[in-house]
């Protein structure tokens, strides 16, 4: 069954760094402002693995099993400047322009102050693993925000001391794709986009070793529901990923994922 996006623009291949924001040239990319990406200050050289996942893959990790222990917090803040002409000539960031009718952060008054909008993501870790897992929301949460972390997170990870694991979903795609920088089963027209498609783009631009897997999804970003079939492969890679083999863990991914309402079977209360 193939369901309907929610928002009705359809989500770019490629995300720049600066959005279209309304200016005198309406045709051109304008200088907006940047999300400021704060890191927690962790010894990041003590970890040998990485995992860098989105939401729906957090289910994998059951944190009563692994000990998962919370490390701090990535936190990044974006200002949104209601004064749109600078005395430069730039343009700031414009929210309403990129989500029209979705969120109204004045409440329907302009009151012509600048807002701050902070987008807080967990740092965890068991035993030698880190894991940072990312919830998306188109309705809330702007690309930008997400090619920014992957930016600024890739660019203090050493490629020599960790070992990266990258895992997203894509509703381009039938079935489980293989993804590394010695290797991708992507066949256009399938891509990824989100927070693990600014993940793999950094990691290609910066020559990374990483290995990943990206499973087939319906529903818009940060809203997926994956099929049920999908749900053991990626079980059986991520248990030989952590080094752990038993039922109990296979039993609570499968509890975890019917808790998140991430399995097929949760659709029924997603449309009308």
């Amino acid at each position: 069954m193939l369901f309907k996006q929610w928002n009705d623009i359809a989500e770019p291949r490629h995300l720049l760094d600066s959005p279209l924001a309304i200016g005198v040239d309406e045709d051109s990319l304008q200088k907006c402002s940047l999300p400021v990406v704060e890191l927690p200050n962790i010894d990041w050289n003590k970890f040998h693995k990485i995992f860098l996942v989105t939401g729906i893959m957090d289910p994998l990790f059951p944190k009563e099993l692994l000990k998962v222990v919370k490390l701090g917090e990535i936190r990044t803040t974006l200002t949104l400047d209601r004064n749109q002409v600078h005395d430069n000539g730039e343009y700031s960031w414009n929210f309403e322009e990129n989500f029209p009718n979705e969120v109204n952060l004045n409440g329907g008054q302009d009151d012509g102050e600048d807002k701050l909008v902070t987008f807080v993501t967990t740092v965890a870790a068991f035993g030698d693993c880190l894991f940072i897992a990312v919830k998306e929301n188109f309705l809330k949460v702007s690309p930008i925000v997400y090619n920014r972390i992957a930016q600024v997170l890739l660019s203090v990870i050493d490629s020599t001391h960790h070992e990266l694991k990258v895992l997203g979903t894509s509703d381009r795609i039938t079935e489980l794709k293989l993804i590394s920088n010695l290797r991708s089963d992507l066949q256009p027209p399938e891509f990824v986009t989100g927070f693990i498609g600014s993940v793999l783009t950094q990691l290609t631009v910066k020559n990374i070793p990483f290995q990943g897997f990206i499973a087939p999804s319906e529903g818009a970003i940060g809203f997926e529901k994956m099929s049920m079939n999908t749900m053991p492969e990626l079980i059986d890679i991520c248990s030989q990923w952590i080094d752990i083999s038993s039922e109990k863990y296979r039993s609570e991914c499968y509890r975890h994922w019917r808790l998140d309402s991430g399995a097929a079977g949760s659709l029924s209360g997603l449309y009308v």
